[in-house]
């Protein structure tokens, strides 16, 4: 073999870093599609919850003529004599399908619901976390 030969076999050190730096940028490229990827599902599932709450919360007021006062007149199985478990109302909610806290900052759960009446007891104002835009968002039924 001459020397001719011997040089052009493998890589040079510049084109080993070209390829090193395609990586890198592909994989920055594909952690920020994945987390926000993350942040639709997380906002979609927080929506989902707060329409939950919304349709059983109209439904209480069509049964009991009032918004419910609470998150918990929703999802207390010991509601009520007989308790809402057991007479099957159409209002009564899962307590895991929804959380009661605080949605100010990224809550931990995504179906975290912050639930207020309105005064008067015409409507109520349902908040939920939007994570693709990092803040809260509302939602209102009834005439606040």
């Amino acid at each position: 073999m001459t020397t001719k030969n011997i040089k052009n076999q493998g890589f040079t050190l510049v084109e080993l870093l070209i390829v090193i730096v395609i990586i890198a940028i592909l994989t920055v490229v594909s952690l920020v599609a994945y987390n926000g990827l993350q942040n639709q599902a997380k906002t979609s599932a927080a929506k989902s919850a707060a329409d939950a709450v919304a349709k059983k919360a109209e439904l209480y007021n069509t049964a009991k003529s009032k918004y419910p006062a609470n998150l918990a007149a929703l999802t207390d199985k010991t509601v009520g004599t007989p308790p809402v478990s057991q007479t099957g109302e159409p209002y009564y909610l899962d307590a895991s399908t929804v959380k009661s806290g605080s949605v100010a900052s990224a809550p931990e759960e995504a179906n975290t619901i912050e639930y207020s009446v309105c005064p008067g007891d015409k409507g109520a104002k349902i908040k939920y976390y939007n994570f693709s835009k990092s803040a809260a968002e509302e939602r209102q039924i009834g005439s606040c």
